[in-house]
């Protein structure tokens, strides 16, 4: 269940704002753009996505209702700017990147080009597109040079990575504010222009069994133990569609700035509370009790790329300036995911599923 204290002044303002608008969405055959699509239909604005086709079924089974859905790579700029100026939007959500650390040691040079080169492209365009007010960029929380401090890091941490993938996202980042300092202040085009730094999310509809939780959940409906690694390491876990709906605050807060040089432009941190920051082992055994007999071993063999031990940030800023809070504690968020799980094994549908709990979310 939600959350008895979150943020009462999001209710209905959502919907105000964002009905009728023009969203352009990439990566929306991703998990997240799934679930922001649907949220979007929910709040009615006209979604157009642009994004490669889905690498899972959530997408399919989902089902959201988009204006137009372009496919295309980011690192095609000439296919991105083309999206643009056909669509002509007023807000623009970039969340398409490859997002997986593992394999970004085998897939290096596609990962810069698609999510660094592929952010290059999408800022490029909206130099071009005089009809976007605002431009919201997802990047990570692993943007951070991480020290394995117990002290959350802030947005004016310092970024810096230690494999492939993170440092995309860090450079993410830096091209960003590059260009939200060169070209999109009052001075040029007067674009709001943000980023936004999320902790792991989860949720149902994540088919990416190599992550943890989809292959724990995997493992527990077929009756078998899970296996996991590492179970010491320490993980910001939050629900999916409470990291959402601050990147729909956060685009509507840039969009009603109407300034490029607003002190709400900039970067954001979106990580749970405190009961969210556990261990591997910790989520784990969480969620074995949502399933009778479950039962999970360690295995203790090492990691084959570097992981971290330790990483914390600070959402302090969404906090006070979007006034952002989580509507689903630790609990909620790995019951809502195993009940999506449960759910959809017992064959309901998952269009039908993923509306009723944005329809319980409370976000509109």
């Amino acid at each position: 269940m939600a959350e008895e204290d979150c943020a009462v002044e999001t209710m209905g303002q959502l919907t105000t704002f964002y009905r009728g608008k023009k969203v352009f969405l990439t990566g929306h055959t991703g998990f997240k753009g799934t679930w922001l699509s649907l949220l979007l239909e929910r709040l009615g604005a006209e979604v157009y996505g642009y994004a490669l086709l889905p690498d899972t079924p959530f997408f399919d089974r989902a089902a959201p209702h988009l204006a137009r859905s372009y496919e295309g790579q980011m690192a095609d700029g000439a296919r991105v700017k083309e999206a643009l100026a056909e669509t002509k939007p007023d807000l623009v959500f970039h969340l398409a990147a490859h997002s997986t650390l593992t394999k970004s040691y085998d897939l290096t040079e596609y990962i810069f080009h698609t999510n660094v080169m592929g952010t290059v492209n999408l800022l490029e365009g909206l130099r071009g597109t005089p009809s976007v007010g605002a431009a919201l960029i997802v990047t990570s929380d692993k943007c951070y040079k991480n020290m394995e401090s117990d002290v959350p890091y802030g947005e004016d941490s310092p970024l810096g990575a230690q494999d492939p993938y993170s440092t995309s996202k860090a450079c993410q980042d830096l091209v960003t504010e590059c260009y939200r300092k060169s070209f999109f202040g009052r001075a040029g085009q007067n674009l709001p222009v943000a980023t936004a730094r999320a902790s792991n999310v989860i949720g149902g509809g994540d088919y990416h069994f190599d992550r943890l939780l989809p292959g724990i959940l995997q493992s527990f409906l077929r009756g078998e133990a899970a296996s996991i690694r590492n179970g010491d390491a320490v993980r910001p876990w939050q629900y999916v569609l409470d990291v959402l709906e601050g990147y729909l605050l956060l685009a509507k807060a840039l969009y009603e700035s109407k300034d490029g040089d607003s002190p709400r432009c900039g970067a954001y941190n979106f990580g749970p509370e405190a009961d969210g920051i556990v261990t591997v082992r910790e989520l784990t055994a969480r969620a074995a009790a949502e399933f009778p007999y479950a039962s999970f071993t360690e295995n203790r063999e090492s990691a084959k790329v570097a992981e971290t031990k330790m990483l914390k940030i600070s959402s302090r800023k969404a906090k006070d300036i979007l006034h952002w809070q989580r509507r689903h504690t630790f609990r909620d968020a790995v019951q809502e995911t195993a009940s999506f799980a449960k759910r959809e094994q017992a064959g309901e549908a998952v269009a039908e599923i993923c509306r009723d709990f944005i329809e319980r979310s409370g976000i509109y």
